[in-house]
């Protein structure tokens, strides 16, 4: 009776041709005519590592293996390389199908696992194919080396930037990417921002293979954050990618810094460097705050002023809104209101403790100094908006592009490229139409007169944009400790001053207000 064998084939690249597979079933399918053997199955694996075992034909072929009635007795590959390229798992697969009674035959090589010898050859073999691994690993990675110190592209794609030999601004995703910035510098949570732009419907970085929808997330927003290309400085080799025994899958390790290649790349910058540094200065000081998880508390996003500065003197516990809203909102002792494990039940208005803490600095701001600081940096900031954006010239362009685009598509048809172009295009221009109907050349009585008025009332001022007063003050305040008195009211305990030794112009350049903060 005639043996029956299966074939497997596997080869390593989507580069490779698939033709590649039909070479290697065709050399096994010569040498079993010429032993008068007859075909069973045939398992391929395109495009798939031999490094690790967790390929689903390999595995299927495996599986069958171990069947009391598999289909086949003998195993054809071209080479041993084909079965796996380490070697331990070459030489377990062998004292498997061995120990089942069958036969694996290395076609090219003239392996048979039924000669003597040929545990030996396996072993030599298989230290060989591990080699080729590694060493093609450190060649490819001299490549990229190569490619990084010339300021090449060494593959993937980063938010912002059009990928090719070499990358370049992509203007409409970096006009988000310079939003972000902001909004981090302004005080937003890395939350926060991911869900102003899904709620935006802003295309995300890229589309997950698994994910049905892709979104914007806390995590890629923080990457964005740290990625140091934004400021034309491109590093290569900061991680790098190992493989977990047995399998494909890769994980990331960080690399020693002396091991890094920094390239300066500054027509590639995004953010400037005073955004990045405030950026970089929030989050440091959020990484010291929360114990070193970067992360922000909840009292940062509320939109109490002072959620998450005041603490009880009686037991150290934050003093929290424990009823009402608004205006009518009041503060208690959370260990006192949520756990009955405090003695101190005084409460406060939020108003009231609000116009205790910002007196000094509502008289400080009402100076003429002050006033002629905002005026001019204001006036200087809309004449940046209205000069420097040159959004006229910026819509024409993108009018001009998507028209040429729109024009490539009648003559050559449709594709993902062109219409993601235009799609990136459009998204830009519908946002610098908004900002273009929103401008107003205020003058500078205007703007005096509009200052005057918003500095009357400071808590309100403040109010108009929480979220970055709050981040804004927790770089000049850590700690309020509030002592409560015997009629159930509070004192600020030790000595609180917002400015410090600063002079009130120090203090207002040093709080970042811009126009939108007072409506311009």
């Amino acid at each position: 009776m005639s043996e029956r064998y299966a074939i497997y084939a596997r080869y390593s690249s989507d580069q490779q041709s698939p033709t590649s597979l039909e070479d290697q079933a065709r050399k096994c399918r010569e040498f079993a005519r010429s032993q008068g053997w007859i075909e069973a199955c045939v398992y391929e694996d395109a495009a798939n590592s031999g490094f690790g075992a967790d390929r689903k034909n390999f595995q299927r072929l495996l599986a069958d293996a171990q069947r009391e009635d598999r289909p086949y007795s003998i195993i054809l590959v071209d080479d041993t390389s084909r079965l796996s390229r380490n070697l331990s798992d070459v030489l377990a697969l062998y004292h498997q199908l061995s120990f089942r009674g069958v036969r694996v035959i290395a076609v090219s090589q003239g392996i048979d696992s039924r000669d003597e010898q040929s545990e030996l050859l396996f072993t030599f073999h298989g230290m060989v194919d591990g080699l080729y691994v590694k060493e093609l690993a450190k060649k490819t990675l001299r490549g990229l080396e190569g490619k990084a110190l010339q300021g090449l592209s060494t593959g993937g794609r980063c938010f912002g930037y059009e990928a090719g030999s070499r990358w370049t601004i992509d203007e409409a995703e970096a006009a988000v990417v310079r939003e972000i910035f902001e909004l981090s510098a302004s005080g937003y949570s890395l939350k926060r921002i991911a869900a102003l732009l899904n709620e935006r419907g802003t295309p995300p970085p890229r589309k997950r293979a698994d994910r049905l929808n892709a979104t914007w997330a806390p995590t890629c927003i923080r990457a964005m954050l740290r990625n140091e290309i934004y400021i034309g400085r491109k590093i290569w080799n900061q991680r790098k990618f190992v493989k977990r025994p047995g399998t494909n899958k890769r994980v990331s390790r960080p690399q020693p810094r002396n091991e890094w290649t920094i390239t300066e790349v500054p027509e590639l910058r995004i953010v400037s460097d005073e955004l990045w540094v405030r950026v970089q200065n929030r989050q440091q000081t959020l990484m010291k705050k929360y114990a070193g998880s970067g992360r922000v508390s909840r009292a940062a996003h509320s939109p109490y002023l002072l959620s998450g500065f005041l603490v009880c003197s009686v037991c150290g516990a934050r003093l929290i809104v424990i009823s009402g809203t608004g205006k009518y909102a009041t503060y208690g002792c959370s260990h006192a209101f949520n756990r009955g494990a405090c003695s101190n039940r005084a409460r406060i208005r939020v108003a009231r403790i609000e116009e205790m803490l910002f007196r000094r600095l509502q008289e400080a701001f009402q100076t003429p100094e002050v006033i002629d600081s905002l005026v001019d940096a204001l006036l200087s900031i809309q004449k940046k908006q209205r000069i420097g954006m040159e959004i006229p010239k910026r819509i024409k362009e993108l009018e001009a592009q998507i028209e040429n685009l729109v024009g490539a598509i009648a003559q050559v048809g449709n594709s993902e490229t062109l219409t993601d172009g235009i799609r990136k295009r459009e998204s830009e221009l519908r946002e610098l139409r908004v900002q273009q109907k929103g401008q107003k050349v205020l003058t500078p009585d205007d703007i005096r007169a509009m200052v005057r008025s918003a500095l009357e009332d400071i808590p309100a001022l403040l109010h108009k944009d929480p979220l970055r007063a709050k981040a804004k003050l927790a770089e000049h305040v850590d700690l309020i400790t509030m002592k409560p008195q015997p009629d159930d009211s509070y004192v600020v305990e030790g000595e609180w001053d917002l400015l410090g030794n600063r002079t009130a112009p120090e203090m207002v350049a040093g709080a970042g207000f811009e126009p939108a903060t007072f409506g311009l």
